[in-house]
């Protein structure tokens, strides 16, 4: 009976058990598969890309350029050691063992060489600083461009599928009404030939989807990530400052790519004056302190100290200077030159970011008011087809404009969002926190 009733009891107890872990389990599904926002998926991908990586790596080595060259107006300290035996010819046929350390102290009290490549090196760490920044603003932009062009695979495919089912009725409507003989059968073949498109552009979509989706893996690696979604009501803001020539002045003034330009010219400079620097004499300052001992008969013991100034001061290099400053001065123009291109292409690229961000607000407004109109067709379609005014090919017409009007509207959303960054990129401005207004529209996908 007590084992009956511990049976029993068991029974009753289970199922609340089974639903508890269930419950349990379905929680921690539902959390595993929450959306990652934007911000999420950049920090995953600042922490996981390889590209990133590489400009870190590249940026550490290059700031110990400072350090290196500053090591040249510091003292320089070594010591030496050596022993050895030595044999005498002589009537006495004798060998003796000499041993000796030697302490050497130099200091560079003039050197116009290595102050020019102290100048350069300078200029090098400004310039690895402006590379790294350059690529950090890279980052962001290739981040979002992978986001949203999951999303934007992700809508042509929810959008292909759609229409796909909508032409698929559209022709068994069209067989039923040829098999009563209320329409030709060019009819059905139009209907059909319709369907077969849609197919291939679902096909399409679908293989669009999975290399979006590898890209966006490349980054982060993580190849299950869910996004969330852009809520519809976006905002389309207006380039602020509004005047294209602000947003150039901002770009000369920031841009990482120009910098980096700027320190390759200042560079090149340099290198003509370490270059020239070759020509003048070097002083320094050196000090010798060494302990010997010699064993021959008897032992001896001898220390030495020496404090002296060196001059050199080079006569002839066999034309090697002057080559060496000839070829760093056409350098120089090159590197000069290539900055004025740099500060050209730099306004350029402003300016074309610029009107991408306006025409792209001109092309959401426009596809917005297309999709409207494009519904409205639609429906108009379908009802004059039911009164039998419009054929079925009418409908199917309307049918892909519709769906061409949605994807192409989302599409431009993305776009604006896009070009908004890459405005802010050429400017030299875009940084993490530019994430932030987007972040606020993006919401779970329903």
């Amino acid at each position: 009976m007590q084992l009956f009733r511990l049976k029993a009891n068991w029974i009753r107890t289970t199922p609340r058990v089974l639903a508890c872990v269930l419950a349990g389990a379905l929680l921690v599904q539902v959390n595993a598969v929450n959306a990652a926002d934007l911000k999420e998926v950049y920090t995953l991908a600042s922490q996981y890309d390889a590209d990133i990586a590489v400009a870190n790596a590249d940026y550490e080595a290059a700031i110990q350029r400072l350090p290196i060259a500053k090591s040249a107006f510091r003292p320089q300290i070594s010591v030496a050691a050596d022993s050895g035996v030595s044999g005498v010819n002589s009537d006495f046929d004798e060998s003796y063992e000499d041993n000796r350390v030697t302490l050497s102290i130099s200091q560079s009290l003039f050197n116009r060489p290595n102050k020019a490549l102290l100048n350069q090196a300078r200029a090098g760490v400004s310039q690895a600083d402006a590379l790294f920044a350059g690529e950090k603003q890279n980052l962001i932009l290739r981040t979002t461009e992978s986001y949203f062009e999951v999303l934007r695979a992700q809508a042509d495919l929810l959008f292909s599928q759609s229409e796909l089912r909508a032409i698929a009725r559209q022709r068994e409507q069209a067989e039923r009404r040829f098999e009563v003989g209320l329409v030709p059968v060019t009819d059905v073949r139009d209907a059909q030939a319709q369907y077969d498109l849609a197919f291939a552009q679902r096909i399409a979509a679908e293989n669009n989807l999975a290399s979006a989706r590898e890209a966006l893996f490349l980054i982060t690696g993580d190849s299950e990530l869910k996004l969330k979604t852009l809520a519809a009501d976006l905002p389309l803001q207006a380039p602020d400052p509004i005047e294209i020539e602000d947003w150039v002045a901002l770009s000369l003034e920031n841009s990482p790519d120009l910098m980096v330009a700027r320190m390759a010219a200042k560079t090149a400079q340099f290198s003509v004056d370490a270059e020239r620097g070759a020509r003048y004499p070097t002083l320094d300052l050196i000090g010798l302190a060494s302990q010997s001992e010699t064993h021959q008969r008897a032992r001896t013991d001898q220390t030495a100290a020496e404090l002296r100034l060196e001059l050199r001061m080079p006569l002839y290099t066999g034309g090697r200077v002057k080559a060496l400053v000839n070829q760093a001065t056409a350098e120089s123009s090159s590197a000069a030159t290539g900055l004025i291109a740099e500060e050209r292409r730099a306004a350029q690229r402003t300016r074309n970011a610029y009107r991408g961000v306006v025409a792209s607000i001109s092309r959401v407004k426009a596809l917005r008011q297309a999709l409207s109109s494009t519904r409205k067709s639609a429906q108009a379609t379908d009802a004059g087809f039911r009164a039998g005014t419009r054929t079925s090919v009418d409908v199917l017409r309307a049918l892909r404009d519709t769906f061409s009007a949605q994807s192409d509207y989302a599409s431009a959303r993305y776009d604006y969002i896009i070009n908004a960054l890459n405005l802010r990129a050429a400017a030299g401005i875009l940084s993490e926190a530019d994430l932030e207004p987007i972040n606020n529209f993006l919401i779970e996908a329903k």
